[in-house]
């Protein structure tokens, strides 16, 4: 039986779990293919508590669970988590090495992205913050020799790119304000999370949509737009670090919890450790709980010049009561683009979606503005002038 609009799960609720795999968002919603059983009252609420003792969330979700081994693995579940949650916080704690270690980045990403803010930069000054960067040489390498930015000679060979000033010039500047910042963050996307291998390409998509709304609605908030395209890109950067330390934490406190049951010869306790997975409710309730701090204090240690990138992550940790227009512009953005990633995998019934833009703070004129606006692909444009 379909769930009506009255008994369907908050939209907030939807797009976390969109984040981690659609097919929970179906099943949420009631959407079963043939043979499926019906999930039981999910834990994630209880996960929140439990784990991070915070009430001010109480999601409901599904979980599939087997009824006769249900106490059981729902405590091991717990003792495990608790485990996780404590190895993940140690680390968290210590931003530089979340930049360094976990994210695989370094402050060299920070005046590469201010030169790109300068109005009139060029590719002699953004070659040596990019040559600082090694691992970009080979992404930018990937682009330029694409089909959309070959360049032929007078006999019209293609022209193979090698060396870094040449891909710099070939992409262009304008291209290079979109890629670069969309690549800093496929870096830092999270890798290996079995069984929710999805992660990285939803968070990717989030982050892309986010910037590119903002950077459609710059111009009336009287931002710069690569400012604002690249907050909102690089605003999933917590998110990223949360999820990594997550399925990294898992693995450690599985294999030592096993270890545990072992020496004691709890073969019960052994077996229930054994077929506990990682957790979508407690990693939801993680990401929700760290992400947002944490990108705030991963964009203040890289210490833009230019850039405010930190700013709107700090305003909302804060909660501050007279936000920048920044801090308000991604607000309304991540709203939209939540609505809109939602829209486009069929998780929102046509008479939610009137409500549900309203609710995004976005005014009418500048939801037409967006309409007409391709937020899930960069705008690149195609044999830019060289440099």
């Amino acid at each position: 039986m379909e769930h009506t609009p009255d008994n369907l799960p908050p939209i907030n609720e939807r797009f976390d779990n969109l984040l981690v795999a659609p097919a929970r968002v179906s099943q949420m919603m009631g959407r079963r293919s043939p043979g499926e059983v019906a999930f039981a009252q999910s834990e994630q609420g209880d996960a929140r508590r439990r784990l991070l003792h915070v009430e001010k969330v109480a999601i409901k979700n599904k979980q599939l669970q087997a009824q006769s081994e249900a106490s059981l693995l729902d405590r091991v579940n717990a003792e495990l988590h608790q485990y996780v949650f404590e190895l993940l916080k140690d680390e968290i704690d210590n931003t530089e090495v979340v930049l360094t270690s976990v994210l695989n980045l370094s402050h060299d990403v920070a005046p590469l992205l201010d030169i790109l803010s300068v109005r009139a930069t060029s590719i002699s000054r953004i070659e040596p913050h990019a040559a600082a960067l090694p691992w970009l040489y080979d992404d930018l390498m990937t682009v330029v020799n694409a089909p959309k930015f070959r360049r032929k000679d007078s006999k019209g060979k293609v022209i193979p790119v090698e060396t870094l000033r040449t891909a710099l010039s070939f992409i262009g500047i304008e291209n290079l304000r979109l890629l670069l910042p969309a690549m800093i963050l496929r870096r830092a996307l999270p890798k290996i999370t079995d069984p929710y291998p999805d992660i990285k390409n939803r968070i990717m998509q989030f982050a892309q949509s986010t910037g590119l709304t903002m950077r459609a609605l710059a111009d009336d908030y009287d931002l710069p737009p690569h400012e604002a395209f690249t907050a909102g890109i690089l605003s999933q950067l917590g998110r990223c670090a949360v999820s990594r330390l997550y399925f990294k934490a898992f693995e450690q406190a599985q294999i030592a919890l096993l270890r545990e049951a072992e020496i004691a010869k709890d073969t019960e306790q052994h077996g229930a450790m054994a077929k506990v997975q990682p957790s979508a409710n407690y990693l939801i309730a993680m990401q929700q709980e760290f992400s947002e701090p944490l990108t705030a204090r991963l964009l203040e240690i890289l210490q833009f010049k230019r850039l405010r990138l930190a700013l709107p992550f700090i305003e909302i940790t804060e909660n501050d009561q007279h936000p920048h227009d920044l801090t308000e512009l991604y607000k309304k953005a991540k709203a939209y683009a939540a609505v809109r990633m939602l829209h486009q995998g069929k998780f929102l019934n046509k008479d939610e979606i009137p409500l549900a833009l309203h609710k995004t703070g976005f005014v009418r004129s500048e939801r037409d503005i967006l309409k007409s606006t391709d937020i899930f692909q960069l705008p690149l444009i195609e044999n830019p002038p060289l440099d």
